[in-house]
């Protein structure tokens, strides 16, 4: 009602002030065929200003009307005595008609561009919101927000599919349907706000479509890695169950031959024992880390007494005769709150790396020292030392220093992982440092200071 009111001002300021000149310029002496002009003038600026076309035609006839009456012979009557002036006011009120119909279909090509303008905008507002947007729950919530702000209708993004409706517009990613769009508000929408919601929908398949081809190729790139993963550990697997098992099965025909004499029955007995041990950690740490990948990992916690998990290792490994083991524990005794079976795996894991990079005769260092909070260990050997090229990834799983030839050395690289996922269960961390007279292994566990005696 008020924009009526408005346009009806304009109209009657229009024809006064186009009255007003006409008036002015027959009082000059202009003829009326220029003071015609005055009138179209008018009439144009009528159809814009009202932006209708009803009131340009509305000024048409009021116009012709007017001219009519006041400059065509016999003035101050609507009669036609002159047929040039018949021809004259028909191509006037033709001219008007037809420039009100221009002017109305420029006008409406205006808002159209304006509107696809906004729309061009909004569109590209959402396109930039979701450019780095990863996840596709939060490039949903992203849509569902911009769809909101936009035309403030409630919508519910999923990727469930549904039947399309006009209530439900489909999200279409590269010829597949994604998800889909469901307007929960009850009133009638617009044509603008269903572009609105159908281009959101598109700029919503590519974004998903991008989400969802990046997470295929990261499954198909981490299917990869662990099937030459698996590869890798079935050909370690094969090559260091083998070596073990035919020293057994070469030391066990020897034994059955008559000449041998009891020393060389023991000697045999002894590699049988030593290839036995090292096949049975092999198993171990298989065991062990078939758990930590599956998640069954279990903890079973008791006070352990720091000194006899580090004896209770070098028990287990007779190899270590051969070395020469400093181990430094401080006087009082120490307890931790560890999986004590667990932890002696982790000193057997390390102090085996140790055996494997050293010769006869040099020396392991196990160093214990109580911190505030936690008990640090630490694991020093005189060996080769950690090559560069594998520092950074030696508590990875399959990690071997390929650069070491050592024809002794044994294991399929999962003791260092095994021992990460074990020190980090419990709460603590370890790392590896190269020196330059050997490598050093650094773990710490969690203690309560009130154990300590």
């Amino acid at each position: 009602m008020k924009e009526k009111l408005r346009y009806l001002v304009y109209f009657g300021i229009i024809i006064s002030i186009e009255l007003f000149c006409s008036l002015t310029l027959n009082s000059m002496g202009i003829r009326k065929e220029n003071i015609l002009m005055v009138f179209i003038v008018g009439v144009l600026l009528i159809s814009t200003f009202t932006k209708g076309y009803f009131y340009g035609l509305l000024a048409s006839i009021v116009s012709v009307l007017c001219f009519n009456f006041l400059y065509i012979d016999p003035n101050y009557d609507f009669h036609i005595s002159d047929p040039n002036d018949f021809m004259l006011i028909l191509f006037f009120l033709m001219t008007s008609v037809i420039a009100c119909s221009l002017t109305d279909r420029f006008q409406k090509q205006i808002i159209i561009s304006k509107k696809n303008e906004g729309i061009s905008k909004q569109l590209y507002s959402l396109s930039e919101r979701l450019l780095n947007v990863s996840g596709i729950e939060y490039i949903l919530l992203k849509g569902n927000q911009y769809i909101e702000e936009s035309i403030q209708i409630k919508t519910n993004i999923s990727l469930e599919i549904k039947e399309e409706s006009k209530n439900v517009i489909p999200i279409i990613g590269m010829n597949r349907v994604l998800g889909s769009i469901e307007i929960l508000s009850h009133q009638g929408l617009n044509e603008d706000q269903m572009i609105i919601i159908k281009a959101a929908a598109n700029q919503l398949g590519n974004a998903s479509e991008r989400e969802l081809t990046y997470l295929e190729q990261e499954k198909i790139k981490v299917a990869m890695e662990r099937e030459h993963m698996l590869n890798s550990m079935l050909r370690s697997i094969s090559h260091d169950l083998r070596t073990p098992l035919t020293g057994i099965v070469g030391a066990s025909q020897l034994m059955n031959q008559d000449h041998l004499t009891n020393e060389d029955v023991y000697s045999l007995a002894k590699d049988i024992h030593d290839q036995a041990h090292w096949l049975t950690q092999i198993v171990e740490n298989i065991l062990n880390m078939s758990k930590i990948e599956s998640g069954n990992l279990v903890l079973h916690k008791n006070l352990e007494v720091v000194d006899d998990l580090i004896y209770e290792a070098i028990q287990h490994l007779p190899e270590l005769e051969k070395r020469n083991v400093v181990v430094d524990v401080p006087q009082d005794l120490l307890f931790i709150n560890v999986d004590g079976k667990l932890m002696v795996q982790v000193f057997i894991n390390i102090l085996n790396n140790a055996i494997k990079y050293t010769k006869e005769k040099d020396q392991i260092t196990i160093h214990v020292k109580k911190l505030e909070n936690e008990v640090q260990f630490m694991i020093k050997d005189t060996g080769s030392g950690i090559s560069k090229n594998i520092l950074d990834h030696i508590f990875e799983e399959f990690v071997t220093d390929t650069n070491v030839s050592n024809d002794s050395q044994k294991g399929i690289g999962l003791g260092l992982a095994i021992c990460k996922a074990i020190i980090q269960a419990h709460g603590g961390k370890i790392w590896a440092k190269d020196e330059k007279d050997g490598a050093c292994f650094i773990f710490t566990i969690p203690s309560d200071k009130e154990l300590n005696v």
